[in-house]
């Protein structure tokens, strides 16, 4: 009877441990086929918030504060993405099914895209929105000005920082794609 009473314990530890993972996953968003995780939990009330920076402005943020970008090759208002493939993979595609936005955005400014693997993704003023790969805690924007395409979506206007981003690339890494 020790015996059984034992391995009870043990499958008992191990289901606790299970549904914890189990929870844990649940409140993230996995955005990338790399498994990149950007948190979209409820830490804030705002599943699209703005924040500043020197040097970009006013941008986009998720809840958590992961840095929202735009890409030049995009046409506005087409209602597709043109980043595509290998490109998908850095640049994670930003969706949200419940939108609630801080004053001063308006919902009418965002619109839901399919993308051409059927995935759905947000845009802000007809510019479908991204995450960077290489963008790891809430606050940083490494994706600013990579390629001379990618940029922070800046608000009210998108691109607003892409004159001044283009002297400050991070280079390589994304090139563009």
């Amino acid at each position: 009877m020790p015996q059984i009473t034992s391995k009870l314990k043990i499958v008992a530890a191990a289901l606790v441990m299970l549904t914890g993972v189990v929870a844990l996953f649940g409140a993230y968003s996995i955005s990338s086929p790399s498994m990149i995780v950007y948190a979209q939990t409820n830490s804030t009330q705002y599943s699209v918030n703005i924040t500043s920076k020197a040097g970009i402005g006013s941008y986009l943020t998720n809840a958590t504060g992961f840095t929202l970008y735009t890409f030049s090759r995009d046409t506005q208002n087409s209602g597709a993405s043109a980043c595509t493939g290998s490109c998908a993979g850095k640049w994670p595609a930003f969706y949200v099914s419940s939108l609630t936005l801080p004053s001063g955005l308006s919902a009418s400014s965002f619109t839901v895209i399919t993308r051409s693997d059927g995935s759905k993704q947000l845009a802000y003023d007809g510019w479908p929105l991204y995450y960077y790969f290489n963008d790891m805690s809430p606050g940083e924007t490494s994706g600013q000005g990579v390629g001379n395409v990618w940029y922070a979506c800046t608000v009210p206007t998108p691109f607003a920082s892409a004159a001044s981003a283009s002297t400050t690339s991070a280079g390589g890494s994304g090139g563009g794609w």
